[in-house]
């Protein structure tokens, strides 16, 4: 049970799919053993509460914390005043996300232990391709409802971002809070042009209305890994619409970071793939 080398041979044996831009999608990441442990603690998935107070009192007792992030308020009570609508933010932030800071049962502390240990992290460099140091964060979080990140490749310094659902409400699935990876619309390929050409260009968000959403990865238990990436665009966004009373949308949330600021002949070369 405590064996997760098999996540090792899951990722190696992945094929690569190449529709938006270059990504892995492995259904069935996680053994049904391991699958069901999370889906049953009850320190991860708990029973519907009756108030956004009382949701907060309880991931707070069960060690979850506010965690900063991309599209996120940082304080509960402004995302409060944003539920009610009194919040101006004077930015994009409208959602939230937690971030399990203390995991009770020992064979899911054993699995994010692994998904940060170095073998973990060698086995991704090896199947990305990736040279250069870099650093390695896999967590599990949960983001509420309002949490919005616009299209975008992400940052420059980032190496690798990778998804996996971890949801126990099969309703879930076909709510609309799941990751969208996109494809810039014909007459917006200038802007992946753009980020190409110029490497010292930082890669921003860009409006929904520029990209075409060519998939939803909405399945539980799905893994999905790509390299940020100039051309093709690795666009990805999401946009959370639901009651997160009933259940939260949860991932193991990770992602590899360059250990040093990238100079810019590294950069033309990890932005354009072949």
């Amino acid at each position: 049970m405590n064996n997760y080398n098999y996540i090792l041979k899951n990722i190696e044996e992945a094929k690569f799919i190449q529709e938006p831009f270059p990504h892995l999608e492995i259904n069935n990441f996680l053994s049904e053993d391991h699958l069901n442990i999370i889906l049953s603690d009850d320190q991860i998935h708990f029973e519907q509460k009756p108030s956004n107070q009382k949701l907060y009192e309880s991931l707070i007792e069960k060690g979850w914390k506010i965690q900063q992030f991309p599209g996120c308020i940082p304080s509960w009570e402004r995302y409060l005043s944003y539920l009610e609508g009194t919040y101006e933010s004077g930015g994009p932030d409208a959602g939230i996300t937690f971030r399990l800071k203390e995991i009770k049962n020992e064979i899911i502390n054993g699995l994010i232990k692994f998904m940060n240990s170095d073998e973990f992290h060698n086995c991704l460099k090896k199947k990305f391709d990736l040279n250069m140091d870099t650093q390695i964060v896999s967590a599990i979080q949960k983001n509420l409802t309002g949490y919005e990140i616009s299209p975008h490749p992400d940052i420059r310094q980032k190496a690798l971002t990778y998804l996996l659902n971890i949801n126990k409400n099969k309703d879930i699935e076909t709510q609309d809070c799941h990751t969208h990876l996109l494809s810039f619309k014909p007459e917006r390929k200038s802007i992946e042009e753009g980020w190409a050409a110029d490497v010292s260009q930082e890669r921003g968000w860009v409006p929904w209305g520029h990209c075409d959403s060519v998939k939803t990865v909405n399945t539980n238990n799905t893994m999905v890994m790509f390299r940020p990436n100039s051309k093709p665009a690795s666009l990805h966004a999401v946009k959370l619409n639901y009651n997160h009373l009933e259940y939260q949308r949860t991932q193991i949330y990770g992602n590899l970071m360059f250990k040093q600021e990238v100079n810019s002949t590294a950069l033309q070369a990890i932005n354009v793939l072949d």
